[in-house]
């Protein structure tokens, strides 16, 4: 296997913190590397020392002058945000490949899911999950050996997330390396798994889920074999101990020796016993108080509005929620979901006319999780922030700051320099100690890391409290939800699982979801169970212009993949009658929306 890299006696610190020592890492072509660890292991530092933009404090990065790294940017330059999809993409490139880099940016962007029609859109019109994928098209476009990202997927919806998937499991070439917190994409991209783990890193030629059970499954012999090896150095020191007196009491030089040769014997053992792996002591506690009643929220003929009441987004008919519930609120992006848990937000911090549709039970304690993480945008310490939001002594407060694996020395640190995963954990804090028994978490795994999702989930389904949730993350809400609530065309619907909502976004029964196709189209061939099409209709009553469009973006992306792939098979093999129904049907869907 050819090398592209080679991490050898890697250390690195980062202020006081050692965050890798004596790390070894080969990184091979075609590599498709998923990068794993808790929040403040060093996942970001370890790509930020691969592409050189920061040196190891002591040992040596070895990579061929032949070799082309790329980094995915973070953030989209603000000078691009004026210009195309296009433009932004070809301007990596020098001017004197103005022609070829049009074509390259053109096919790149293509690949990843993006048509004709988008390349003219202004960057800043775009979503943040294209404009993630035009980030990763920027970097392809160097045609590097190795790509490398971190979290590539945040703020994607789940189209993006799709186009994601799909490019980095089929039609990437490169190598790559890939920091992500969301499961189902680092099953279904990768190859192999690093951990980052107590300044070291474990390697398996493994996809995540395969790579931690067989990780999990050497840390317990690891821990047995600790056992065993404690055990037998406590035994020969004991044993040492007591040659050692009889051959003094006894004047014995024999026993002396065996005594002085057993000690050093547990002390070569304890020199070289095993190494259990630390966490970092960081845990997630949430103890709640489950409330003993029928019902806990009632909500009876409530339309959820836009910002500026100028439109509805959801009518609820009749929802009543049970204590104990956990219950997942469905739909795709601008759907209306966070709107409608900010509407049960208001309704009980602000009682008002809303009350009356929006009914709790008295003894409901209401805590609150913002995606946007904007109960931190204050200038306040730790403990300040939780004085300021708890309802609890001083010792108390320390106590439980203690116990979530913060150092006192970080007690002071303000809340708003803190990170995503640091954020959540203090607002998760806050919870244990006012212990609501009805939790609404707008996407609260966006900032917390693998470990810390399964930490939360356990918590979630133990304490006991009522959950109200939306998450773009498929297993986490598989662990734990028990109810699943879907917002679809501007209705409130419940549904066994969530398998049937995302079957309507991502397999080609759309069109019947979107309530059109093309006139006259035989559909044999695009949809299962022969479903026919009639007739382009309007928009569906009470459905929102996002979702419509984006579900009309959905179907557009599936009939052109089938085109290319259809294409690229020889002449003789193409459905060329299928073909030109295809396109039909596409030139009437760019129409509606345009």
């Amino acid at each position: 296997m050819t090398a592209l890299l080679q991490l050898i006696n890697i250390s690195f610190c980062h202020g006081e913190k050692k965050l890798f020592s004596a790390l070894n890492l080969n990184i091979n072509k075609r590599d498709k590397i998923g990068l794993v660890g808790e929040n403040g292991s060093g996942k970001t530092t370890l790509l930020s020392l691969i592409n050189k933009d920061s040196d190891p404090d002591e040992g040596e990065i070895r990579q061929p002058n032949s070799v082309a790294i790329a980094t995915v940017e973070q953030f989209v330059p603000t000078q691009l945000k004026q210009i195309s999809l296009l433009d932004a993409v070809s301007e990596v490139l020098p001017v004197d490949e103005t022609i070829s880099a049009r074509y390259k940016a053109e096919s790149q962007l293509m690949g990843l899911g993006f048509n004709l029609k988008q390349f003219a859109i202004k960057v800043g019109h775009l979503s943040g999950g294209q404009q993630n994928l035009l980030l990763i098209a920027r970097a392809l476009l160097l045609e590097p050996d190795l790509l490398l990202m971190d979290e590539p997927g945040n703020h994607m919806d789940i189209l993006a997330m799709s186009q994601l998937q799909q490019f980095l499991q089929h039609d990437c070439s490169c190598a790559f390396m890939i920091i992500s917190h969301d499961q189902y994409l680092l099953n279904n991209v990768c190859t192999k798994t690093v951990f980052l783990r107590d300044r070291q890193c474990s390697k398996f030629e493994l996809a995540y889920s395969q790579a931690k059970l067989q990780l999990q499954q050497q840390e317990t012999q690891a821990k047995a074999r600790l056992l065993n090896e404690e055990k037998e150095i406590s035994r020969l020191t004991a044993s040492a101990k007591r040659l050692a007196i009889l051959g003094r009491e006894n004047d014995n030089a024999k026993l002396a020796r065996k005594a002085k040769s057993m000690s050093k014997r547990a002390d070569k053992l304890d020199a070289n016993k095993t190494v259990c792996v630390q966490a970092s002591g960081l845990k997630l506690s949430l103890d709640n108080q489950a409330l003993r009643a029928k019902q806990m929220l009632i909500i009876e003929n409530y339309q959820v509005m836009t910002a500026d009441l100028s439109s509805q987004l959801v009518d609820i008919d009749q929802l009543i929620i049970k204590p104990g519930e956990r219950v997942a609120f469905l739909g795709i992006n601008g759907v209306g979901k966070s709107s409608t848990l900010e509407a049960i937000l208001r309704a009980h911090q602000q009682p008002c006319e809303s009350s009356l549709k929006i009914r709790f039970h008295p003894r409901t304690q209401l805590g609150y999780y913002d995606q946007e993480l904007r109960q931190f945008d204050q200038r306040c310490s730790r403990i300040d922030w939780l004085r300021k939001h708890t309802d609890v002594d001083e010792e108390q407060l320390k106590a439980a700051l203690i116990k979530a694996g913060i150092h006192y020395r970080e007690f002071d640190r303000c809340v708003s320099n803190l990170s995503g995963g640091e954020k959540a954990r203090m607002l998760f804090l806050a919870f244990s100690l006012n212990q609501p028994n009805l939790l609404i978490l707008d996407e609260p795994t966006n900032h917390i890391d693998l470990l810390g999702k399964q930490q939360l989930s356990e918590q979630l389904m133990s304490c006991g409290a009522t959950l109200l949730i939306t998450s773009h993350d498929r297993f986490f809400l598989q662990q734990i939800v028990t109810r699943w609530l879907w917002i679809d065309k501007g209705r409130l619907r419940e549904v066994n699982s969530d398998v049937a909502f995302y079957r309507a976004l991502l397999e080609p029964t759309l069109t019947e979801h979107l309530g059109f196709a093309a006139k006259g189209l035989d559909t044999s061939d695009t949809y299962p169970n022969n479903i026919q099409a009639t007739a382009i209709q309007s928009k569906t009553e009470g459905e929102s212009e996002s979702e419509s469009e984006e579900l009309i973006l959905l179907r557009i992306d599936f009939l052109e993949k089938k085109l290319q792939t259809d294409k690229r098979q020889k002449i003789k093999r193409q459905k060329i009658a299928l073909q030109q129904q295809w396109q039909a049907e596409l030139d009437l869907l760019w129409q509606s929306i345009t």
